[in-house]
């Protein structure tokens, strides 16, 4: 089995962009509960869409993510279903437009991107050990 670059940089890609998704999610989520967004009659009517595309987009990410991002959990395609339906009226909807970003949020994106690149890349050295081992017996 061969990696081509194009796939490598595609895979962690998609792996920091699921982590800055869920960093903004978090600090929405702090934003709403700190009272420094306000729920405007267009954010609440445009959030079961956005929380369906995000089911849609988590279910599509479980199965991108089988190998590489948690190979570990048995109901991976139940937890991004909920994390995406959750993730992206946060992520999208929650942020106001006219704010400026706050430091705070933005080590908290920052923090997610690199959490999340952390564990696509020890995903990805588990499955190069694997080709490793089925090529040359190591």
């Amino acid at each position: 089995m061969r990696f081509q670059f194009y796939v490598v940089l595609l895979r962690c890609s998609g792996a920091s962009g699921i982590g800055v998704l869920l960093g903004c999610a978090i600090a929405s989520l702090f934003g709403l509960l700190l009272g420094r967004i306000s729920l405007t009659p267009e954010w609440l009517l445009g959030a079961p869409v956005l929380a369906l595309l995000g089911a849609a987009a988590g279910l599509v990410t479980a199965r991108l993510t089988r190998l590489w991002l948690v190979p570990c959990i048995a109901r991976r395609r139940l937890l991004f279903t909920l994390t995406g339906a959750a993730a992206l009226p946060l992520g999208i909807g929650g942020i106001n437009q006219t704010a400026h970003a706050a430091p705070p949020g933005v080590s908290v994106v920052l923090f997610s991107a690199a959490v999340l690149v952390w564990l696509w890349f020890r995903g990805f050295q588990r499955e190069l050990a694997l080709v490793r081992q089925y090529r040359w017996g190591r």
